[in-house]
């Protein structure tokens, strides 16, 4: 979308695109301030951030704006902008503006996603991090920065090895190798060290998480504090009254169970837990209180004289019939002499923490879901390069029903004049040269015309070999971008253009002229050919400003540029203002005679013009002519030959103005002093 503003702010120009974008007609918006049509917040930040740096360095790329349409919707773009001095009138601005609605849409909904994640995870008591698998804190909840007395901004680059004793690194860094090495959660237990020394046991849930290609990225971490747990284990040890005092006021239901599955012992905690009372608890075997589907977990009776801790998750019957999520540490403990082996067993509820693990998934579902695929059509090809599978989308973007695009080559809806280019792609994929590869090209639309398309495509390969077995890909319709993309290169045109011509005359300026010079200089020396230059000044011109003033200044040098470039006839010449009353003509294989002869017809041309000079002795507008050529053996450099043609200038002026003087009848006298 393109438009133009004057000097006041107002719209002088805008394009169909701006239009259909927005719902106006021309009439409802042309003489209207462009600020009228953003959000108050826009135009306040237009006002005070972006105008100031507009003004100052002419020009702004890339603005975020959000803009009102007639309907009332909002949507958001991207607005650059370049201010045009030399305009007629001053001041006008030419800006781009590109729709970016459905991105920011996107972007906020992943941003939502996102927080809500981050919500759910703040929301618990336990400590959770992801780090990478070297052990570098990527992220912590505030939980974990409060149990180390940190903000969670602070722990983050730091390694988890700070926060663990010394002795005990190895064993940790041997875990999370372990980590890294399955695909399941791992417990882990190990000490901590917390700002005032006192160290603290921990038990950790861990898990490493992969990317598309199976590599391990980082490892999610979710920690508890056992510390008063492993407390309780030493002291059982030592006397099972101190420990029944401390399993008594645990949260956590503590039960010891024997070999044939039989308890001993249950803390008051079952109550809260399963709703059972501790005698109750005690009548009731391991395997009647598991879910059936579960109990497998606990069937191996090795389990029950191993000394490791064990770690289950599994489903326990509560008084009311219904199941409850469970974690139990189980460990085997030190039989007396004559007594059967016997397991303490830790059991905690934690169906919210799944409940909580169950919504990140969802969460996490739903952001890969917008993310690798919102609106885009996925397909699969078989080497054959036919569809097996087309997604639903193709409606939306092809005008196709997907069984009407599946079992058939794609190759036949690419527009002929990007076939090669897509065939080169589908072949370097089955090769095995890439394994990825992306595509811009056009497609026929079911109802005949043209899109343009971005597909993004990967190689598939067989488990077995390793050898590829086809192509999945997802495509999407990047018309609209490819129109604004061209929008933007017939700007830039624009703008190159401007940037080349003199405002006032409309002839090439300085710059431009510059640059056709030493074009036409090094060609003329190189071909040994000729370049003929004329520099050209106005008579008695600031007499002329004085007398008339400026505005009939510009419009006398508007005709006189008019009189040159209308005597100046040939396409390789150049005519340009150089500067103020100056101008300059490039008359390319062109001799000192040739060149002096075209300057007595441009002063000729001025003359008869007859623009009222009262200060001039003529009484009309005159110019005095520089006239000079290249010729072999000539200056080396084109400034020499723009000097050359100043002296000729001078002299013609030195000789009453109105003249033209050649270079060649300066040797004889010299440069003017």
């Amino acid at each position: 979308m393109l438009h133009s503003i004057n000097k006041e702010g107002r719209l002088i120009s805008v394009s169909d695109a701006w239009l259909s974008k927005l719902g106006y007609a021309r009439e409802e918006v042309i003489g209207r301030r462009s600020s009228e049509f953003l959000t108050p917040e826009s135009r306040e930040y237009a006002i005070t951030d972006v105008l100031p740096v507009f003004f100052r360095t002419g020009r702004i790329d890339d603005v975020e704006y959000q803009m009102v349409c007639k309907d009332g919707r909002v949507i958001d773009v991207l607005l650059s902008a370049v201010l045009d001095d030399n305009s007629p009138g001053g001041g006008v601005s030419l800006a781009v503006i590109t729709d970016v609605t459905a991105l920011k849409t996107a972007e906020r909904q992943l941003t939502l996603s996102e927080a809500r994640y981050r919500e759910l995870v703040e929301s618990q008591s336990e400590l959770v991090s992801l780090a990478s698998p070297e052990g570098e804190l990527r992220f912590v909840n505030h939980a974990y920065a409060r149990r180390y007395g940190w903000l969670p901004h602070e722990m983050v680059g730091r390694s988890l090895f700070d926060f663990v004793p010394e002795e005990g690194r190895a064993a940790v860094a041997e875990h999370l190798k372990q980590v890294c090495s399955v695909d399941r959660s791992v417990e882990n237990e190990n000490q901590v060290v917390l700002p005032n020394g006192q160290t603290r046991w921990m038990a950790w849930t861990n898990r490493a998480l992969t990317d598309a290609e199976g590599r391990v990225t980082a490892i999610h971490s979710v920690g508890r504090d056992i510390d008063e747990r492993v407390a309780v284990e030493r002291r059982l040890q030592e006397s099972e009254a101190r420990y029944r005092l401390l399993a008594d006021n645990s949260t956590d239901m503590i039960l010891l169970v024997g070999r044939d599955g039989k308890r001993t012992y249950s803390s008051p905690a079952c109550v809260a837990l399963l709703g059972y009372e501790p005698e109750e608890m005690l009548q009731i075997r391991t395997k009647d209180a598991i879910h059936p589907d579960d109990i497998g977990f606990l069937a191996d009776r090795q389990a029950y004289i191993d000394d490791e801790a064990t770690t289950f998750r599994y489903r326990m019957r509560h008084k009311d019939g219904s199941y409850v999520w469970v974690e139990s540490v189980s460990r085997a403990i030190a039989a007396e002499p004559g007594q059967s082996p016997q397991r303490l067993v830790v059991v905690r509820d934690i169906e919210q923490r799944l409940a909580a693990e169950q919504r990140l998934k969802e969460s996490e579902a739903r952001y890969r879901l917008l993310a690798d695929h919102g609106t885009d059509m996925v397909f699969q090809l078989d080497l054959d390069l036919v569809r097996r599978y087309v997604s639903p989308a193709c409606r939306e973007i092809l005008g196709y029903a997907p069984e009407e695009l599946t079992g058939i080559k794609p190759l036949s809806m690419v527009h002929p004049e990007d076939a090669v280019g897509v065939t080169l792609a589908f072949q370097s994929l089955l090769s095995g040269h890439v394994d990825r590869h992306s595509i811009i090209n056009r497609f026929r639309h079911h109802d005949g015309h043209w899109i343009w398309v971005e597909a993004q495509l990967k190689t598939l390969k067989d488990p077995q070999t390793g050898q590829p077995s086809g192509i999945i890909g997802t495509l999407r319709d990047i018309s609209a971008r490819k129109a604004i993309e061209d929008q933007l290169q017939d700007a830039n045109r624009r703008l190159q253009a401007l940037a080349e011509q003199d405002g006032l005359t409309g002839l090439a300026n300085r710059r431009s002229f510059d640059n056709a010079l030493s074009r036409e200089y090094g060609r003329a020396r190189r071909d040994k050919k000729c370049l003929g230059l004329l520099m050209i000044d106005v008579d008695w011109f600031k007499s002329f400003n004085d007398r008339y003033g400026h505005p009939a200044g510009d419009e006398c040098l508007k005709r006189i540029g008019a009189a040159i470039k209308n005597t100046v006839c040939r396409p390789g010449d150049v005519v340009a203002r150089y500067g103020g009353e100056e101008f300059a003509v490039l008359l390319p294989d062109t001799d000192e005679i040739g060149t002096a002869s075209i300057a007595e017809r441009i002063r000729q041309a001025v003359f008869r013009l007859a623009i009222e000079h009262e200060a001039s002795p003529k009484h009309v507008a005159t110019i005095s002519v520089g006239a000079i050529s290249l010729a072999e053996g000539g200056p080396a450099e084109p400034e020499a030959l723009l000097r050359n043609a100043d002296q000729a200038l001078y002299r013609a002026k030195d000789n009453g103005r109105n003249t033209v003087v050649r270079g060649s009848h300066l040797a004889p006298h010299g440069p003017p002093g």
